[in-house]
């Protein structure tokens, strides 16, 4: 049986980049923010996270911040309720269209947003070729508990169908493929030398914000690394060893 951690025990060293993080924040907020020039043409792609249609004004402060520096934003019409192989198609023509225009995307995913956006490559990997980079918030690429913990338990499993399949009109699957179990059969498919993966994560430790970068290229995030040239072992993020 898989439990927590699986993934992040074959991980390399993350990078420090508490420093780089914080001035570039800093700059942001005294308005010097640089991502508009850096940006150029391309778009910004928000690919939101599990359930997340039924959150009021989720995203919507991340919308009107990025408008206001004159960065266009669009976001897949996925079904939040739906697993991720459903929805990897709809990203797949969000960011397809983007690139008729001769533009390249910059996706932006939350929680199961890009597990979702990994389907899609997945699923064509010469998409990647419009993709500029794919920035990864608290996604559980390794799992999550709760859904292992629910997969485990036939009450749950019959809870979560008759909400999730019955009230929300969409797929358990889109939740119990969030178990430890279900993520490590899904090894996702990223060995394309064309795509690499950038995990940004926060680690909170004795009362000090630190933010660390891990860069992985292979079947999975830990799976043949691509080292930097700083960094200092760090402790897991939840997002990374759960």
């Amino acid at each position: 049986m898989i439990g927590t951690g699986w993934l992040a025990r074959g991980a390399a060293p993350p990078i420090d980049e508490t420093k780089t993080f914080l001035r570039l924040y800093s700059e942001s907020r005294r308005g010097a923010s640089h991502l508009r020039e850096r940006l150029g043409p391309d778009v910004v792609v928000l690919v939101p996270g599990l359930f997340t249609e039924r959150y009021p004004f989720y995203l919507t402060r991340a919308r009107r911040l990025l408008k206001r520096r004159g960065i266009e934003v669009r976001i897949p019409p996925i079904d939040t309720d739906q697993t991720a192989r459903r929805n990897a198609g709809i990203i797949r023509r969000t960011i397809q269209e983007i690139a008729k225009e001769g533009r390249r995307s910059l996706v932006v995913g939350h929680s199961k947003g890009p597990i979702d956006v990994h389907a899609a490559l997945e699923l064509d990997p010469d998409l990647a070729l419009h993709v500029r980079a794919l920035l990864s918030l608290q996604a559980p690429f390794a799992g999550t508990p709760l859904a292992t913990d629910a997969a485990a338990s036939s009450a749950w499993r019959w809870l979560v169908s008759l909400v999730v399949g019955g009230l929300f009109r969409g797929s358990p699957r889109a939740f119990f493929d969030l178990s430890y179990q279900a993520r490590a059969e899904a090894r996702l498919g990223v060995s394309d030398p064309r795509r690499q993966l950038v995990c940004a994560r926060v680690d909170i430790a004795l009362g000090k914000r630190r933010l660390d970068t891990e860069h992985f290229q292979g079947d999975l995030p830990g799976e043949a690394p691509i080292h930097g040239r700083r960094g200092q072992p760090g402790r897991p993020s939840a997002g990374l060893s759960a």
